[in-house]
């Protein structure tokens, strides 16, 4: 399969084929950069190389310069001293020589020799890089957040995430643009329009730039996908006034001009918009997650519980019926430690759901994360552990159970299981990991919220409840969970 470039995407996008062309190159590869923070760990080590090879590049480019610079210092001296005075014999043979002779070292200056070394290694670094189906599912995680909070776009470029000023470095043009034009690919007008527009007022206040610059994208390229994305929603003379505004940047271009023309004919309609890219239980996502932070736990009583050769552990009882508990400090830091460093290597991401839309294939992970499987038999800690949460649990020591799974979500990472009236189930969530914001797992018909804790183990028994773990909005979010028949 031939994998390529993002920004090979994007210049088959220059053409006039635009959204049909540009579908061709969503190949069905993907790394699984954006469904686990874990998997991104190796991508920000390729980044500290391309870096280095570039920083070495830059500096075998600057000694190249410094050489050319001093050949050509030399030879202008050598020209004016031979204008200066009337050519002797000394002078003849100090030109002849250099004629001769120096363009091998002119030869050695102008090819590309040096350069090649880190021409070839970043060749090799190439099949690593994250590919387009990479950035599409990134930003089917950033929808996937913005739609569940109710997020606004300007607040997501400038790093203010649900009413959080955080100090994270803003989005630029450039990743606006981008954004605004892969929601161009995929349909979704109304938020291609808003991040567009972000990249236009970029432009205006003159910030940032040289980003679009620097991949030979201009405003001219902002206004025209503006005007696309306001023909698919249907408001027609707005589209029109971008292509009047295109068309004094480019009174020649007759693409524009047709577009123009053929934006003058039209009324404003009313388009759908199309689903959000995420599950069909958005809606059931959006309304709980959407909760309040200050939102109750409904906690009942706390009490020390002790096992079987268990240390007394702190139990928060939050609901009765159904029976849900709240273990806190099952595992130390160090044992949280043990048990994230056995899982990363083996985490993969879960099934891919393939669907056609729009006669082009959309890939989406119906579970945005990666998961390990842990055995008793891998480390003694796996063993302990597996140990604590049977004997945490009422009835149920001698019984065995599945294997831990591990989890690690990543962008816009949520998980949602379908309420079962099997009542023999029970399920142990273990929080491996903190989360800043987000994450949290509600209980949809108790209306009970449990943000993350590390090292806390909620348990609880299936007896027809939905239950909903929220897209992580900043945070590496971490569990474990373990079904007990």
């Amino acid at each position: 399969m031939i994998r390529f470039g993002f920004l090979l995407l994007f210049s088959a996008l220059a053409s006039r084929t635009h959204a049909e062309e540009a579908r061709r190159y969503l190949e069905p590869s993907t790394f699984a950069f954006s469904v686990s923070i874990e998997a991104m760990l190796p991508l920000l080590k390729l980044k500290e190389k391309v870096v280095a090879n570039l920083r070495s590049y830059a500096e075998t480019l600057e000694k190249q310069l410094a050489d050319v610079q001093l050949a050509i210092r030399m030879y202008e001296e050598l020209q004016r001293r031979a204008s200066l005075n009337a050519m002797n014999f000394i002078q003849q043979f100090a030109v002849l020589r250099h004629m001769h002779l120096d363009w091998v070292k002119w030869l050695t200056i102008m090819r590309p020799d040096a350069e090649r070394l880190q021409i070839q290694i970043l060749q090799e670094l190439q099949p690593q890089m994250p590919t387009n189906m990479d950035i599409v599912e990134a930003m089917k995680g950033i929808q996937r957040i913005q739609y569940t909070y109710d997020m606004e776009p300007a607040d997501i470029a400038m790093g203010k995430l649900r009413g959080r000023q955080y100090n994270f470095k803003r989005w630029g043009a450039f990743d606006t643009f981008v954004f605004g034009v892969l929601c161009q690919l995929q349909g979704y007008y109304k938020d291609a329009d808003a991040w567009l527009k972000l990249t236009q007022d970029s432009y205006k206040r003159q910030d940032n730039p040289i980003q679009l610059a620097f991949h030979h994208w201009t405003y001219e390229h902002v206004l025209e996908y503006l005007m696309l994305a306001n023909m698919g929603l249907g408001k027609f003379k707005t589209a029109l006034g971008h292509a009047k505004e295109l068309l004094v940047l480019q009174p020649q271009d007759e693409y524009i001009q047709a577009k123009a023309q053929e934006l003058s004919t039209k009324s404003d309609e009313q388009k759908p918009e199309p689903s959000m890219p995420i599950d069909v239980n958005a809606e059931l996502i959006k309304k709980l997650c959407r909760q309040n932070q200050s939102l109750p736990a409904g906690r009942l009583r706390c009490r020390y519980v002790r096992g079987e050769a268990l240390l007394p552990l702190k139990m928060e009882e939050l609901s009765l019926n159904p029976a849900i508990s709240l273990y806190h400090d099952m595992l130390s830091d160090g044992e949280l430690s043990i048990v994230k460093r056995l899982a990363s290597p083996l985490l993969k991401r879960n099934k891919i759901t393939y669907r056609e839309i729009d006669s082009y294939t959309d890939y989406m992970a119906t579970r945005p994360w990666q998961s390990a499987e842990l055995s008793s038999s891998m480390h003694t800690k796996i063993d302990t552990l597996n140990r604590r949460i049977r004997h945490s649990i009422p009835g149920v020591s001698s019984i065995e159970s599945e294997n831990l799974q591990v989890r690690n979500f990543g962008i816009g990472g949520h998980f949602l299981e379908h309420a079962t009236a099997d009542k023999d189930v029970i399920t142990a969530l273990l929080y491996l990991s903190n989360v800043e914001q987000g994450g949290e797992t509600y209980f949809a018909s108790l209306n009970l919220r449990v943000p993350p804790q590390k090292g806390s183990l909620l348990v609880w028994q299936r007896t027809g409840d939905s239950q909903i773990e929220c897209p992580v909005i900043v945070g590496n979010k971490w569990v474990a969970t373990k079904r007990i028949q």
